[in-house]
């Protein structure tokens, strides 16, 4: 018997009808974390090992053992001497000597962790399927989840452009306890010198750390006010886990265990590294989600603002054509010819119309073009100043019925190896938003050279633009004001900007509500041809 005790593996251990410990292997002592120097004194009881409240504690679950024999073994808990509890399945053998049973003991703990890990992830994927909820939500909701199975704590971190760390979620079992985890120190930027760890992160490699470390929380930590808000965490065991999209690091996990019976191993990085991946997948999905909802969104509001854009020139060409088959109709039917100019008054309103019809229907051909990659430029050299010159002197009756002044200063040409066309469409969308937005108030135009670079600015005195919608005017189907009140499609500032930045120059705007606006385009003048000396 005493050969058989010496074997490792499995725990065994001799006891009493009285659940008094005769002798054990060494596999055993360490799991209940007994000294030998007790065992041999006659100190260790069964009945104070076992969990107080499982169904056959102490004595009586050895005694139940001895009764059923190999037969049936039967699951409980013991309590080591540090206080942490372990889950074991006992199976007993009555010896030859009198009142004396073999017991042998299998620790559940891995077999636990595993269903653990699977439960978890089970009610992980059941919280990620919701794909109609926000990305930070569905990570907050991941949190929670963690820090009531699998951590104590956990804190979830988006890893922004610019390399810092945001944070989205903080999680504590013991909420209490939370407003800690809202104070814990913000990860260092991974383009910072001394952030080694988090550099490494950002690569895509997990950490663990079994037994948590000073020297770790100093690595992961600043200054000694954040360190020390780490310890009253009081992590013991830590994982720092990677979110990866694409080939990217795209934010963080961080897994703490507080309790002395959790300490990860390899098998729960893997667990949490499997949990990422799904979080990932599942946060990609909610954002194309959203991402599809809002196109569906622009869709079905840029229908409703194109049908209206369309209709505008059509009802008035429609009319002004109906008038003018009646008037043809009736000067046939009494013989007498159509006045010629009543016969051209008709055909202007006509061709405007249809003027403004094929400006928009080329918008949309460009929005198209732009979207493909093949938005083409033929370049030339051209003088800006001249261009700004005609096409002030075309807008010049429009600005006369608006009562606006049109002011140019351009001293002297201005040249560059532009696309002439796509140069004038250009200006012409910045004057045409000048005079509908500051109708009545003078617009004024400057072109100047600037070494490299000409500038073209486009002043005017209107309504101005508020500034919270600046940095939104220049993309697709945006615009600041009602369209209610001012017509468009709300694509000629976008295009423009697609335009300038094709050439490698750039627009900006400055405005403020209600004093107007001031749009400045600055285009690399390219390489010019030397002109011919003598």
């Amino acid at each position: 018997m005493r050969r058989l005790l010496r074997v490792p593996l499995p725990a065994l251990l001799i006891t009493d009808t009285s659940g008094l410990l005769l002798d054990a292997n060494d596999t055993f002592l360490r799991l209940a974390g007994v000294a030998r120097e007790e065992l041999e004194a006659g100190r260790v009881r069964w009945d104070a090992l076992a969990a107080p409240e499982t169904p056959s504690a102490g004595a009586q679950a050895v005694d139940a053992l001895r009764r059923l024999g190999t037969a049936g073994p039967l699951e409980t808990e013991y309590i080591r001497a540090d206080g942490t509890r372990v889950p074991v399945l006992l199976a007993a053998l009555a010896l030859e000597a009198p009142e004396r049973t073999l017991v042998l003991v299998q620790d559940l703990t891995p077999r636990r962790r595993a269903e653990e890990a699977l439960r978890f992830l089970s009610d992980a994927s059941r919280e990620l399927a919701e794909v109609r909820a926000e990305p930070d939500a569905i990570l907050a909701g991941v949190a929670h989840l963690a820090a009531s199975s699998v951590a104590t704590w956990c804190l979830v971190d988006v890893l922004e452009e610019d390399g810092t760390f945001r944070r989205v979620a903080a999680a504590h079992r013991e909420p209490d306890r939370e407003p800690l985890l809202h104070e814990a120190p913000r990860y260092p930027s991974i383009h910072e010198a001394g952030s080694v760890l988090f550099q490494a992160l950002a690569r895509g490699e997990s950490r663990l750390y079994p037994d948590f470390l000073p020297e770790h929380a100093q690595q992961m930590t600043r200054t000694p006010e954040q360190l020390a808000l780490l310890k009253r965490l009081g992590a013991r065991s830590v994982m720092l886990i990677p979110m990866r999209s694409r080939g990217r690091a795209v934010g963080l996990f961080t897994f703490a265990s507080c309790d002395a019976g959790r300490r990860y191993g390899p098998e729960d990085l893997e667990m949490v590294e499997e949990l990422a991946r799904r979080v990932v997948a599942a946060v990609d999905n909610a954002r194309f989600y959203r991402q599809a909802q809002d196109a569906v969104h622009l869709r079905d509001e840029f229908l409703g603002i194109a049908s209206h854009e369309l209709k505008t020139p059509l009802t008035p060409l429609r009319l002004k054509l109906q008038s003018l088959q009646r008037q043809v109709s009736e000067s046939m039917l009494n013989g007498t010819p159509l006045p010629a100019d009543r016969f051209f008054d008709s055909l202007d309103v006509a061709l405007r119309q249809v003027r403004k019809l094929t400006d928009l229907v080329d918008n949309l051909l460009d929005v198209s073009r732009i979207s493909a990659g093949r938005l083409r430029l033929e370049l030339e050299e051209v003088d800006l100043s001249s261009v700004a010159a005609e096409l002030l002197s075309r807008f010049a009756p429009s600005a006369e019925k608006l009562g606006c002044v049109l002011e140019l200063h351009a001293p002297e040409p201005v040249f560059g190896r532009w696309d002439r066309l796509r140069v004038e469409q250009v200006v012409t969308n910045l004057l045409s938003n000048a005079l509908k937005y500051g109708a009545g108030r003078p617009v004024v135009v400057h072109v100047e050279e600037d070494g490299e670079r000409a500038r073209l600015t486009v002043k005017d005195h209107g309504i101005g633009i508020a500034e919270e919608d600046l940095g939104r005017i220049f993309e697709r189907f945006e615009r600041a004001v009602s369209d209610r009140h001012y017509g468009g499609l709300g694509l000629g500032l976008y295009i423009t900007r697609q335009i300038v930045e094709a050439f490698g120059g750039a627009v900006r705007v400055t405005s403020q509500a209600g004093k107007g606006s001031t749009f400045t385009l600055e285009l690399p003048r390219g390489q010019l041809p030397v002109p011919a000396v003598g």
